[in-house]
């Protein structure tokens, strides 16, 4: 990526219609080509705007948030990442110290073969694969059984916040915590969201990437560093804005 200050720019500003709010931002942005990790600190700050919109909406029904700091239930979910966010993540871990990499490594390690021997490892990149959505929850409910800790997770908090997923930050709930270690999805009610951001995002790294889906499990972005860092296709960073919002305003 070329140096944003010696590169063109233009100013976007922009109000959306999200739920019950008005949605407005303004960004600078380069008209140099770029791939979408690059743009991930703006979608992320959306994102954020949008689960704010939903929490607002949510106590105004009179529903309040269960999710407090120390409470990693969620973590031993089968999380979802756009290719983007795990070539993102794999420069995360690299940049660790050497025994903070060693570490995290070797959480990602034994998660991998704890799937592995209890066969959902297969099952769930057959679901990954055929894109099935009965599938894919199938498998997340087994997942879940195992008691997976994500790979960042520490003491029940996670070590990565600032830079956790986009279906991390879109995942809240609003039922009793103590239904969060529930197995039965149906027991936990999660936040309402008027839009949810990682669909568009899963759909824009398809789009960019001839080699297939445009998200992966969390948990498999170690063992699949060679293809996320391969074929980064780019475009200009305003047709990826203009591209992005384009999926943002649609029903």
């Amino acid at each position: 990526m070329s140096d944003p200050e010696q590169s063109p720019t233009e100013s976007i500003s922009a109000e959306l219609r999200i739920g019950s709010e008005n949605l407005r931002f303004s960004v600078e942005i380069t008209n140099e080509p770029v791939h979408i990790h690059d743009l991930l600190p703006f979608f992320q700050r959306i994102t954020d705007k949008v689960v704010e919109i939903g929490v607002k909406e949510a106590e105004q029904q009179g529903k309040c948030i269960s999710c407090k700091k120390g409470c990693g239930a969620c973590c031993s979910q089968l999380v979802p990442v756009s290719r983007a966010e795990g070539y993102n993540l794999l420069n995360l871990i690299e940049s660790m110290p050497a025994e903070r990499q060693q570490v995290i490594r070797a959480r990602f390690a034994q998660n991998i073969k704890v799937l592995k021997d209890a066969g959902v490892l297969q099952m769930m990149e057959q679901a990954v694969s055929n894109n099935d959505r009965m599938q894919l929850r199938e498998v997340g409910v087994n997942y879940f059984r195992l008691n997976l800790a994500c790979p960042f997770l520490e003491d029940q908090s996670c070590s990565i916040h600032r830079d956790r997923p986009l279906s991390c930050r879109e995942f809240l709930v609003t039922s009793d915590p103590v239904h969060c270690a529930d197995t039965n999805p149906e027991t936990v009610e999660s936040l309402s969201l008027p839009k949810r951001i990682s669909p568009i995002i899963y759909r824009m790294s398809r789009d960019l990437n001839e080699a297939g889906r445009g998200y992966l499990p969390l948990i498999q972005i170690l063992e699949s560093a060679e293809a996320l860092s391969s074929n980064q296709a780019s475009e200009p960073a305003i047709d990826l804005i203009k591209q992005f919002l384009q999926n943002l305003t649609q029903n």
